[in-house]
């Protein structure tokens, strides 16, 4: 029914009216840019600062649709890696000549966290994963036939793409490419979390003018991590239940000792935004429900909290 499961105050179901909905707690992370991020939870994750539950920002993933009734369908395949529902966040599935289909999060919508759906003629393709498909496509969407890249939220998924791209790359590049392309931003912190054959960059940057941070997670870059990717099942984390496994322990691991020197660093930031492509952004989405739980109490919470 209407608003069911989204906490509605009409009354019916019965059971809303009855239960009292929870204090909202603080807004540690503001927006979450991702690009075609697997999912994470079993049930979707809830952003716990906000009435509506969602998250900020935009998560985005790639499909092509050919065929002469463009009924098969590819889409980039780590999107499609598990079977779980992505966080409540506006989403956009990005089509290249087309229109490209944009689902806001809200009181009445959810930003489709099922979406890509599964289907006979579905076809998972990693050749839509690479970053020339989401920067081409971003910068030239269309929704309902209007040109909607210089509008929010998909003008900001753009700006913060370079971070999410660049992770992968050198101190140095990343760097002078921020410095190029974002004018007044700047490289304040990289850890790289080394555990075995992994190498788990993560990047802050910060805006010199507003003080605004980002949050910037690596994507699999080593066949080390592909097993976060490919073990399925759910565990505990952050007081949470059914977290995909395989990302609740790299944040866990990065959340380690590379992460406390960035927690003076964030206690400086005066929004702090999540993005990441790739397994990066399946961390964010685990990395931004924990921050704004309000699970103060939890040490998983405490281990990344500031």
């Amino acid at each position: 029914g209407e608003g069911e499961g989204r906490g509605s105050s009409a009354g019916w179901p019965w059971w809303n009216a009855a239960t009292t909905p929870r204090p909202l707690t603080t807004e540690l992370v503001s927006e979450v840019y991702t690009y075609g991020a697997p999912a994470t939870k079993a049930e979707p994750f809830r952003n716990a600062a906000r009435a509506d539950g969602c998250f900020k920002g935009l998560r985005s993933y790639t499909e092509d649709r050919i065929g002469a009734f463009k009924e098969i369908k590819q889409v980039d395949a780590a999107a499609m890696n598990n079977y779980y529902p992505h966080a409540l966040t506006p989403s956009v599935c990005l089509h290249w000549q087309e229109d490209s289909y944009y689902t806001p999060c809200n009181e009445a919508e959810d930003g489709h966290p099922d979406w890509p759906m599964r289907g006979a003629q579905v076809y998972e393709e990693w050749r839509l994963h690479q970053e020339d498909d989401y920067v081409d496509r971003l910068n030239h969407v269309t929704v309902d036939g209007k040109f909607v890249a210089d509008q929010e939220p998909f003008k900001s998924a753009r700006f913060y793409s370079i971070l999410a791209f660049k992770s992968y790359d050198t101190t140095q590049n990343a760097a002078s490419a921020i410095s190029e392309k974002m004018p007044g931003w700047r490289l304040v912190g990289k850890s790289t979390d080394v555990h075995g054959l992994d190498e788990d960059p993560v990047m802050l940057v910060q805006d010199t003018t507003s003080m605004d941070c980002a949050v910037v997670f690596a994507g699999t870059n080593d066949f080390g991590e592909l097993s976060s990717s490919t073990t399925q099942y759910g565990t505990g984390y952050c007081g949470f239940e059914n977290v995909h496994v395989g990302y609740r322990n790299e944040l866990w691991t990065i959340t380690g000792d590379a992460w406390k020197p960035f927690v003076p660093l964030l206690e400086q930031c005066n929004r702090v935004i999540c993005v990441g492509h790739s397994l990066g952004g399946a961390l964010c989405e685990v990395f931004a429900a924990c921050a704004n739980s309000g699970n103060v109490t939890d040490p998983d919470y405490k281990r990344l909290a500031w």
